[in-house]
């Protein structure tokens, strides 16, 4: 196989991988995508879980503390507010609607 066809990241080559005729070399990609090159990841999520449960030691379950501590360590990553607000309003509809409350104006 020429140089220039062939993939240059594991991730690459998992997508050109047929999990059906070699299942074991899909299994061997997926644990190489998902083992970390250094150690600087792991240590860089150790210190900021850390760092939040000193912060926020009983107040919150450990699901909770999981999902902050992502987001604190992947903190370049963009995240839509939007979409964001859009998903949690779909998963927590509330409860009672309130109506938006009107004003009056002198002379109403």
């Amino acid at each position: 196989m020429p140089d220039d066809l062939r993939p240059t990241s594991p991730g690459e080559a998992i997508q050109d991988c047929d999990g059906d005729m070699f299942p074991n070399i899909a299994v061997l990609l997926r644990i190489a995508c998902t083992i970390p090159v250094t150690s600087c990841e792991c240590e860089r999520s150790a210190s900021a879980l850390r760092r939040l449960h000193d912060y926020k030691r009983a107040s919150m379950s450990s699901e909770r503390m999981s999902r902050l501590a992502l987001l604190h360590v992947h903190y370049d990553t963009p995240v839509d507010l939007d979409r964001a607000v859009t998903l949690f309003a779909q998963l927590h509809p509330r409860r009672l609607e309130l109506e938006p409350i009107r004003i009056l104006q002198p002379g109403d």
